[in-house]
């Protein structure tokens, strides 16, 4: 029984003695602490990225959005003048078909086309004009669309109205200009393009999707109570649109 106490004894000391002698290495080690912040670090710095590149390809994607939607819009304005002159055009051979006319002999039209004044209008002088107010437009919606010259287009939008202010395609033109300044965070020009359009172009298509974007330009300049408004009178002027399901949207993120 001494021995086994004896041996028992020699066993503990020796055990605290080795104990003793260990080095420590635990959880509060410098060493560890370190590797873990890195590590934390490193995750951090990851998802931040993550983040960032999610945020770009949202925006992207918001960008591209809304130019198919201008496209699509556009197209279809587009088509809705083709039928309203092939309208017109009909309008006028029925017009034409019901009183009788009797046409004048050979020389008096020829009489009558050397005496008309060499500034007045005919179907072919009027060609080139409505040609190159076309071309204008075409051009600075393809800056959009095609290019993605945004720099560009914004001159080439402001050009045409100023070249061209009795065209129909002027509230259009007001638009695309809006859309472009907003993109670039210049929010008092753009508003004073949208409002433009609201104010002076009330048949235009265009005018609903201007009143969403006065709203979207409030809050962006932190004014709720003034969105808040606007999104209002789309609901209330437009409501079986697009720009009307937007405003709902943006109203309830308020």
């Amino acid at each position: 029984m001494k021995i086994n106490l004896a041996a028992i004894s020699m066993a503990a000391v020796l055990s605290t003695s080795t104990w003793a002698q260990a080095p420590v290495v635990g959880v509060g080690g410098s060493g560890s602490v370190n590797d873990r912040l890195a590590e934390l670090e490193r995750v951090f710095n990851a998802r931040s990225q993550a983040q960032i590149d999610q945020q770009r390809q949202l925006s992207s994607l918001q960008q591209e959005v809304s130019e198919l939607r201008g496209l699509l819009e556009e197209q279809s304005y587009r088509l809705e003048q083709v039928i309203e002159r092939q309208r017109s055009m009909l309008a006028a051979q029925q017009e034409a078909a019901q009183q009788p006319s009797t046409p004048p002999p050979a020389a008096q039209q020829a009489a009558a086309g050397s005496s008309q004044p060499q500034g007045s209008s005919n179907a072919p002088a009027a060609a080139p004009a409505g040609s190159d107010e076309q071309a204008a437009y075409d051009n600075a919606v393809n800056l959009v669309l095609q290019d993605k010259d945004y720099d560009a287009a914004i001159p080439a939008f402001a050009r045409f109205i100023t070249q061209y202010p009795q065209s129909t395609y002027v509230p259009n033109a007001h638009y695309w200009l809006g859309q472009l300044l907003f993109t670039q965070k210049r929010f008092d020009q753009a508003k004073a393009q949208f409002a433009r359009v609201v104010e002076a172009y009330q048949g235009s298509n265009k005018r609903a999707d201007s009143i969403l974007k006065l709203g979207l330009i409030a809050k962006e300049q932190g004014d709720n109570a003034l969105a808040r408004q606007y999104y209002e009178q789309v609901l209330r002027e437009y409501g079986n649109s697009g720009a009307a399901r937007l405003a709902q949207e943006n109203l309830n993120g308020l």
